[in-house]
């Protein structure tokens, strides 16, 4: 199996920060039991704070599927996108480890 990573550009609506990262953890809380989730990032742009990344880490593509199929998974992201404006860039990546030198 190939290893993916989905890369999950946002942008949060202004005084929704809390609310965001609150319902964000809910969706995290279920993702780490999911079978095939390997990690998450949540980071917030140091330019513009309204800017965040949201990266996660599957054992492959089928386990995406899998978790963005759950009938959980709809439920679980709702009120994070509630939170979000309509400008969202979202791809799934192929994971090469590279042996540094």
């Amino acid at each position: 199996m190939e290893r993916v990573r989905v890369i999950r550009l946002l942008r949060v609506r202004e005084g929704r920060e809390a609310d965001f990262v609150a319902s964000y953890q809910g969706v995290l809380d279920r993702a780490v039991r999911f079978p095939g989730h390997l990690g998450e990032q949540l980071c917030r742009s140091v330019d513009d704070p309204t800017r965040w990344l949201l990266t996660s880490e599957w054992e492959s593509l089928e386990s995406v599927r899998k978790w963005r199929t759950d009938p959980d998974h709809t439920a679980l992201v709702e009120p994070m996108n509630a939170c979000l404006h309509d400008d969202r860039w979202t791809a799934v990546f192929k994971v090469r480890d590279m042996a540094a030198r």
